[in-house]
C-alpha cells in the first residue's frame, strides 16, 4: 500500500533541530469558583461520547464528555445503567479526562481550555478548588505522576505540555512549568502517555506516533501509521504488547475505528505487523469507537463510544495474563 510520510519527515527534522523553550510559569494558584456540587444521581441512564473511565482513590469515574459532565461511583458496582451514578460535577464544557494524586482531582475542561481541581468533603460533596483559564488550546488529556509528584495536562493543539505540582501539605497547586514541542504545534493531538522515561504521544494530526524524552522533551522517536489508523487517539504499554485506539482512518471515516495491538511501536507502522483486537476487548467495529485507555493500580480502563442506532457507550476493564490474553475483568454502563 502507497503511503506518504512527508509531514513525518518535517516533523522529525524540525523535533532534531529543536531545543527547549521555556514556557511562562504562572506563579498564581488559580482562583476557584469554591462551588460545592451536591450530592445528585445520574438523571439518564446512558453517557454521551464518554472519553474516559477510571478508578481513583477507590471511586469509579466516568468522563461524561457530551453531558458536560464527570459521573462517580463509589459503591463497588457499576450496574446496568447509569441512574445509580452520582454527579461529580456538571458545570464543564467538554471535560475529557480526570486524575488524581490522592487528595486532589484534576479535571480537563476542555473546551473551555481550563483545568480545574476538586476534593470530596467527608460530607460526600466535591468542592472545586482552583481554575487555571488559558491551558493552551482545548487541553485533553492529564495524568498524575507519581515519581515526580506532578500533574502533567496536554494542551491538544499548542504542542504544550502543562505541569503542575501540589504544595505539599496543601490543596494547593501551581504550575511550574510549560514545555514545549515546537513540531506539533497546531497539529491535533488528544493524548500521552508517560512510559518509563519517555512520553508517547498520540498526533491524529501528525499522522502516528511520536515519542519525547520525559525530562528533557527532546526527541526519542517517530511512527508514522497507515491511513487506516489516522485517527490515533492513545497508545499504552500493557504487559507484553502496546495497544493503540483509534476514532478514524486518517480521512475521518468513523466506520474505521478500531483497537490494535503490536509488541512494539514499530508494529503500528503496518496493518500487517498488528493485531486487531476490537472485538476482544468487547468493540464492535463500525459501530463503537474506542477511546482512551487508563492505567488503574495496574488494570486498564477503557470507554467505547456508542456510534450506531442501537450500540451505547459502555466501559471495559481489563488486563493481560502472562501469556498475552485478554481478560476482561468487568464492564461498566
Amino acid at each position: 500500500m502507497k503511503r506518504s510520510f512527508g509531514i513525518f519527515g518535517i516533523i522529525i527534522y524540525a523535533l532534531i533541530l529543536s531545543v527547549f523553550i521555556p514556557g511562562k510559569v504562572q506563579a498564581a494558584p488559580g482562583a476557584g469558583s469554591g462551588a460545592i456540587f451536591a450530592v445528585k444521581t445520574s438523571d439518564s441512564p446512558e453517557s454521551a461520547v464518554s472519553t474516559q473511565q477510571v478508578n481513583l482513590n477507590g471511586i469509579d469515574f466516568i468522563v461524561d464528555t457530551y453531558h458536560d459532565r464527570i459521573l462517580y461511583n463509589d459503591t463497588g458496582v457499576p450496574g446496568y445503567n447509569l441512574f445509580s451514578w452520582k454527579v461529580m460535577a456538571d458545570d464543564f464544557n467538554k471535560p475529557h479526562s480526570i486524575s488524581s494524586d490522592g487528595l486532589i482531582y484534576l479535571v480537563t475542561d476542555t473546551d473551555n481550555s481550563r483545568v480545574a481541581t476538586y476534593t470530596r468533603l467527608p460530607s460526600g460533596e466535591f468542592i472545586e478548588l482552583q481554575s487555571f483559564n488559558n491551558v493552551g488550546i482545548r487541553p485533553h488529556y492529564c495524568v498524575y505522576d507519581a515519581p515526580t509528584a506532578s500533574f502533567y495536562v496536554w494542551s491538544s493543539y499548542t504542542g504544550e505540555m502543562y505541569i503542575y505540582k501540589r504544595t505539599s501539605g496543601t490543596y494547593m497547586v501551581t504550575l511550574s512549568a510549560v514545555k514545549k514541542i515546537p513540531a506539533l504545534f497546531g497539529l491535533y493531538t488528544r493524548s500521552f502517555t508517560i512510559d518509563g522515561n519517555n512520553i508517547l504521544l498520540c498526533s491524529q494530526g501528525a499522522g502516528g506516533i511520536v515519542v519525547v524524552n520525559k525530562k528533557t522533551f527532546g526527541f526519542v522517536g517517530a511512527y508514522p501509521v497507515p491511513a487506516e489508523l489516522g485517527g490515533v487517539v492513545q497508545v499504552v504499554h500493557v504487559g507484553s504488547h502496546y495497544y493503540l485506539t483509534t476514532s478514524s482512518d486518517r480521512y475521518g471515516n468513523m466506520n474505521m475505528a478500531m483497537t490494535v495491538r503490536s509488541t512494539s511501536l514499530v508494529g503500528f507502522m503496518s496493518l500487517a505487523t498488528c493485531e486487531d483486537v476490537t472485538a476482544k476487548l468487547g468493540g464492535v467495529s463500525g459501530m463503537q469507537i474506542p477511546y482512551y485507555i487508563t492505567e488503574c493500580n495496574g488494570l486498564f480502563y477503557t470507554r467505547l463510544i456508542g456510534q450506531a442506532s442501537g450500540y451505547h457507550d459502555k466501559g471495559v476493564v481489563f488486563t493481560e495474563d502472562l501469556f498475552g490474553n485478554i481478560l476482561i475483568l468487568s464492564t461498566w454502563p
